[in-house]
């Protein structure tokens, strides 16, 4: 699948993670949740994910600026029995719900062996695998959704209805080898679209309409995306709507306040999390030497091409992350005036880049098929 490229530079991420923090702290929040915010977006990248990395940071911090998003939020915890329960999250950061939901998501596995929580009054909450690689860090299956406004169209359908409603699943391996499975049901993520704006670049014809119902190459034309699979994604992101609206009392897709609309309205999203203790059906330990075993033999496959690899869900991102370790995150060299712009506002320092390269936006997230993508 053909990715857009942008011009960038390299950054080291926990400078880069230290600068988000501040802007953070600067909006308002406190130490603890601006640390916790500034890590999913550095992590995103880290893992390829530009599309949810620190890209999305100054629109966050516009709509904390108008009031939507509440820098300071106090998320109510609301048990519903035994293995489920609600997260409020008090119109905040979605990071924060998200990872206060996964937490007692675990903490109710362990008493019941299963966990699951609802998530309402949320806001854009970046990659899943921050949150299901959480769950999968204490030893069990991790389930995570989300919803957002209407951006994908129904197969067969001219204009939105659901939004790019991700999926991850996840499931510990051994030394940090997990299956982790996360992506989107739209044939790309809509800040992928956004990304490509901001660095002013095209996009392939065959992702988006614009609001004619034709299909277009220019990302600030852009009014819906295509499902990927056709019907399967279609249905199965209409399927996600229901576990993220209707459990946790969010509006379904076509009524979601849009993320990049009025940004002084509040979003209203919801979630849904879930953990399944593995030690109620078997050894921990015995499980995750299956999933080793699993990885081998999976990576085992005959390649289609010579040359060629096959990756287990979560691979691409892993080796991408261990390779922006040590040579720093690209960030787009817009993206970066931008920051330039917050910092100078807010009396920081501007960021420091290295190397100017030209970079595949997103490249790890398409390496194994279309769906590997977010919202």
């Amino acid at each position: 699948m053909p990715q857009i490229e942008v011009e960038s530079a390299l950054i080291e991420p926990e400078y880069l993670k230290e600068f988000c923090l501040q802007l953070l702290l600067q909006a308002n929040l406190n130490e603890h949740d601006a640390d916790l915010v500034a890590d999913t977006l550095v992590e995103s990248n880290l893992r390829g994910i530009d599309s949810h990395g620190v890209a999305r940071l100054p629109h966050y911090l516009e709509r904390i600026r108008q009031r939507s998003i509440q820098p300071r939020p106090e998320m109510q915890w609301e048990p519903l029995g035994d293995a489920v329960g609600r997260v409020d999250g008090d119109h905040g950061l979605g990071q924060l719900a998200m990872v206060k939901a996964a937490d007692h998501a675990v903490a109710l596995a362990k008493g019941s062996g299963a966990g699951w929580v609802s998530i309402c009054n949320s806001s854009h909450c970046g990659a899943l695998a921050y949150y299901g690689l959480r769950i999968a860090r204490a030893g069990m299956i991790g389930f995570v959704f989300t919803h957002v406004d209407p951006m994908v169209t129904p197969h067969g359908g001219a204009e939105p209805f659901c939004g790019t409603n991700p999926i991850c699943i996840t499931a510990p391996g051994k030394n940090q080898k997990s299956l982790c499975l996360d992506m989107a049901t739209s044939i790309t993520p809509w800040n992928t679209i956004a990304n490509a704006a901001t660095e002013g670049v095209s996009i392939p014809g065959d992702w988006a309409l614009d609001a004619n119902g034709k299909g277009t190459t220019d990302p600030n034309e852009v009014k819906a995306l295509f499902p990927f699979g056709g019907f399967k994604g279609s249905g199965l992101g209409l399927m996600i709507d229901v576990l993220c609206a209707l459990l946790g009392g969010a509006p379904i897709g076509p009524d979601i306040p849009k993320m990049y609309g009025d940004l002084s309205q509040r979003r209203l999203l919801g979630g849904f999390v879930g953990a399944i203790d593995i030690s109620r059906f078997t050894e921990v330990e015995s499980f995750q030497e299956r999933i080793e075993e699993l990885i081998q033999r999976w990576g085992a496959v005959k390649p289609l091409k010579a040359g060629g690899k096959v990756y287990y869900p979560g691979e691409p991102e892993s080796l991408t992350r261990a390779e922006r370790l040590q040579s720093g995150i690209p960030v787009g060299l817009r993206l970066i005036n931008q920051f330039n712009q917050l910092a100078s506002a807010s009396g920081l320092p501007p960021l420091e880049t290295t190397e100017q390269i030209c970079e595949e936006e997103s490249s790890s997230e398409v390496e194994v098929s279309p769906t590997e993508s977010l919202t």
